[in-house]
């Protein structure tokens, strides 16, 4: 197992970084910690983009409730303008092959935003075959052309960098900036980064498996959804 922790990385992080590494940890503490990871990556990014900016974040259902409402909590109210999407995603081996995977999108949230976008910030629990990360970035810049596309995770695996670079054409790509706190160079046979974040993430988050978290509705998305909808009387999307 080799575990190298970035230069955004200080011992609280690595403590929860631990805590997500434990499989004997309850749910309830895994959730903790990847609220307080997120928090983390959202004040990295916040010194990087500044208070007069128009960021806007992506995760999955997943990391919703958790690791993006971190994010969210570090960005909120300070940045000029902070909208929000959530992607489900339905990932699967078509020929049973681990490294040939596709994820596509069952069904989004995604905020409208009237300015134009300097950062996309694009977030995901751990990083490895990059499948779901490029579904969702696909979608995203086929409606917002962002200046930069900041790309953040807690834990990625070696190599995942320049994987998702290579699936896109440079003049996406080099928008691309990387924010983590460890990169992992072990997996599993069966695929699985060592000690990444402890395993399954439906699992640890007490989901049931992949349909049961597809079936959720984040309660961040329903308090945002509910927000804009008395703020702006605007049109949301349904989910």
């Amino acid at each position: 197992m080799t575990r190298i922790y970035s230069n955004l990385s200080n011992g609280s992080i690595r403590t929860w970084l631990e805590t997500l590494a434990n499989k004997n940890v309850e749910p309830k503490n895994y959730k903790e910690a990847m609220t307080n990871i997120g928090v983390s990556l959202g004040e990295s990014i916040l010194a990087t983009v500044g208070s007069n900016s128009t960021v806007y974040l992506a995760s999955t259902v997943e990391d919703a409730d958790f690791l993006a409402k971190g994010m969210l909590k570090s960005l909120e109210n300070r940045v000029s303008c902070l909208a929000f999407a959530c992607f489900w995603n339905q990932l699967f081996s078509p020929f049973e092959l681990e490294y040939l995977k596709i994820a596509p999108i069952l069904r989004k949230y995604q905020e409208p935003i009237q300015s134009k976008v300097d950062y996309l910030v694009v977030v995901k629990s751990i990083i490895s075959s990059s499948c779901v990360v490029i579904t969702n970035l696909i979608n995203l810049i086929q409606k917002i052309e962002p200046n930069k596309i900041f790309i953040a995770a807690p834990v990625i695996y070696d190599g995942a960098e320049e994987k998702l670079k290579n699936e896109f054409e440079e003049h996406i790509h080099s928008k691309f900036k990387f924010f983590y706190f460890a990169k992992d160079s072990t997996r599993s046979s069966d695929g699985e980064v060592i000690p990444g974040i402890g395993g399954n993430i439906y699992l640890r988050l007490g989901f049931d498996n992949q349909d049961k978290k597809n079936e959720y509705i984040p309660e961040i998305v329903k308090q945002r959804r509910s927000q804009f909808l008395r703020r702006d009387n605007v049109l949301m999307p349904k989910v």
